[in-house]
């Protein structure tokens, strides 16, 4: 059954699935960043290996999810939710491991407000990329959020199209 086809109280359920997904990943993934060690004062460089894999098997994941049951504004939250924290670690483990890439980046903080600046355009330039690899992936960063604000603007129209439709009586 759709879910444009439920009846209000299965539609309401799925929200609060969506919305309690959706914090269960904000909240995991925020741990995760505060607590996995990726600076140079950690034991061990295993742990960047680790972490490049397990970031791209989750994005894999997310982008699955969204191709097999479609773009809704949820799923899109998550997918940018996992996409910024790790870029969040990417720029924080290049700050850390090959000084002289960003200007700014002392702190997994500073690398998740960066992150943060860089993918909405606010970009203040106090924190900034100053080597070839860290342009390469603040570049990566930009291209995703063009990419993201499309399929966001998309779900958006069609969430409107559905509704003029729905106040209209007439079937799409």
């Amino acid at each position: 059954m759709n879910k444009e086809h439920l009846p209000p109280q299965g539609k309401h359920k799925n929200r609060k699935r969506d919305v309690l997904r959706s914090v269960v990943v904000a909240i995991s993934l925020m741990v995760l960043f505060l607590t996995v060690p990726i600076s140079h004062l950690d034991p061990s460089p295993w742990w960047l290996i680790l972490l490049a894999v397990a970031s791209v098997a989750v994005l894999l994941t997310a982008l699955v999810r969204l191709i097999n049951h479609g773009a809704s504004l949820f799923r899109l939250l998550n997918l940018l939710m996992i996409v910024a924290m790790g870029f969040a670690f990417g720029f924080y483990g290049v700050a850390v491991h090959m000084p002289g890439q960003f200007e700014g980046i002392s702190t997994r903080v500073d690398a998740l407000y960066f992150t943060l600046t860089t993918m909405t355009t606010t970009g203040y330039g106090d924190v900034h990329p100053t080597g070839q690899l860290a342009r390469i992936l603040v570049s990566l960063a930009l291209v995703f959020d063009v990419i993201f604000l499309g399929l966001v603007g998309g779900e958006i129209s069609r969430h409107a199209s559905e509704r003029r439709s729905r106040n209209s009586g007439i079937d799409q």
